[in-house]
């Protein structure tokens, strides 16, 4: 073959090779178009955001107030430390039911995270106690559920009084300290017996919560938390009151 044949060759496949560069420049850029439209899509719709939005802000900022103020030292100690945890609860409460419902499970993983560790802290408080105290500990446990179940019946009794219906009853807020119950919406257990929830969906939402700690638990803390709720069920009714929280 010549050498202008040769030259002639070469020159042809460089077209060729840059045509196969230029196309797969071309498709990176459609893929990375339309990546970028998703985005903007998903961050319309709010399904995703680049910012904490103010009111999930404000929300998580109230959970931990209530967590510091309520939670901390045993959780509340009086019937009047119970009513501004209560009140604080369902102050939450509203606050996470009017956010849009994309919003809502930013703060509901904070405020179940928040009471199943001090629902745990609760269970070790009582095996870390001498094996002659523990049933001293859980007549402090049980007293302390006794001022809260009194404070949510006192701020359902206000609610009727004005009005509020089933959605400004007291109970069902965002559960903090560990002490206290929290409804659906704070990602806490239900009502305790005898509140406004009633019948099968009490006992379903209650079902729920507690599978849903067993399934975050190992199974060293599902048997600990076995025998504690044995124990503190034993108490109640050797004391002669019905079930409480966490059941």
């Amino acid at each position: 073959m010549s050498t202008a044949a040769i030259r002639s060759s070469r020159t042809a496949r460089v077209p060729t090779r840059e045509a196969g560069a230029s196309n797969r420049g071309l498709w990176v850029a459609v893929i990375a178009g339309l990546v970028l439209l998703a985005l903007i899509a998903a961050w319309f719709l709010g399904w995703i955001s680049f910012v904490t939005d103010p009111r999930v802000t404000e929300i998580q900022q109230l959970q931990q107030e209530a967590q510091k103020q309520f939670g901390e030292g045993g959780g509340p100690k009086t019937i009047v430390e119970a009513t501004a945890a209560v009140t604080a609860m369902n102050t939450i409460r509203t606050k996470v039911e009017a956010l849009p419902s994309h919003l809502r499970p930013q703060v509901e993983r904070e405020g179940g995270s928040m009471f199943r560790s001090a629902f745990r802290a609760r269970i070790d408080s009582y095996f870390a106690a001498a094996p002659e105290k523990r049933q001293a500990e859980l007549d402090r446990q049980i007293d302390q559920e006794e001022m809260m179940r009194k404070a949510f019946d006192a701020g359902r009794a206000i609610a009727g009084v004005f009005g509020g219906g089933q959605g400004s009853q007291a109970t069902g807020g965002t559960a903090q300290g560990g002490t206290t119950p929290g409804g659906t919406s704070g990602g806490g257990p239900p009502a305790p017996t005898g509140s406004s929830s009633s019948g099968s969906s009490s006992e379903e939402r209650s079902n729920k919560w507690r599978k849903s700690m067993i399934d975050r638990t190992t199974p060293e803390q599902r048997s600990r938390y076995v025998e504690y709720r044995r124990a503190m069920d034993e108490r109640r009714e050797q004391r002669g009151l019905p079930g409480g929280w966490g059941r």
